[in-house]
């Protein structure tokens, strides 16, 4: 698991503007990704294999081996729409204090799917083994092992039947390790 909080996110986003990094419980974030959220939390396997930006104020956890697309987008915070000015930049050189943008985490669950150029909004909640295509603005919380697309993201239809599902989640493969995985290959076929 990569922590990205405090000084290692401010030594993790240098590197990231001049080379992958990969980390030995085989977490890969590509070159040119920001974290810029307060508190980011990788888990093991997960692979982003094309840039990707987590920023906001609020916190992202993202379980074991997620595979993410290229050009992703994750926001834990929005500005508030309550004040007058928007900007803040503004806001703050014409004297007004503007309210702090609520903080909504953001949590993925194991084995998860995000297809490319999609965006994951504040406060959303993504199941185990859901897959999310390519261009998706996720709104909403997405149930585990749903398959949904769209802008905004809608359901289309779950990977497995009901049965194959709680199979699947009562071996919790995600926390084995390797050796394990191996030993087991076809618990993991269908």
């Amino acid at each position: 698991m990569i922590v990205f909080k405090g000084k290692k996110l401010i030594f993790y986003n240098f590197l990231l503007k001049f080379k992958n990094l990969t980390d030995k419980t085989g977490v890969h974030i590509a070159k040119g990704s920001k974290i810029i959220c307060r508190s980011t939390h990788i888990g093991d396997g997960s692979r982003i294999n094309g840039p990707i930006t987590i920023k906001g104020k609020g916190h992202c956890t993202i379980g074991k081996y997620v595979a993410f697309g290229y050009n992703i987008r994750f926001i834990t915070s929005n500005h508030e729409v309550s004040d007058v000015v928007l900007q803040y930049a503004l806001a703050k050189k014409i004297g007004l204090v503007p309210k702090a943008g609520k903080k909504k985490n953001i949590d993925i669950g194991h084995n998860v799917w995000i297809g490319d150029n999609s965006i994951l909004v504040p406060g959303i909640t993504v199941g185990n083994g859901a897959a999310i295509g390519a261009g998706s603005v996720v709104t909403k919380d997405v149930p585990p092992y749903a398959i949904v697309a769209g802008a905004p993201a809608k359901f289309i239809r779950y990977r497995f039947d009901e049965a194959r599902i709680d199979e699947i989640e009562k071996l919790g493969w995600w926390d084995w390790t390797l050796e394990e995985m191996k030993n087991n290959i076809d618990k993991l076929q269908d």
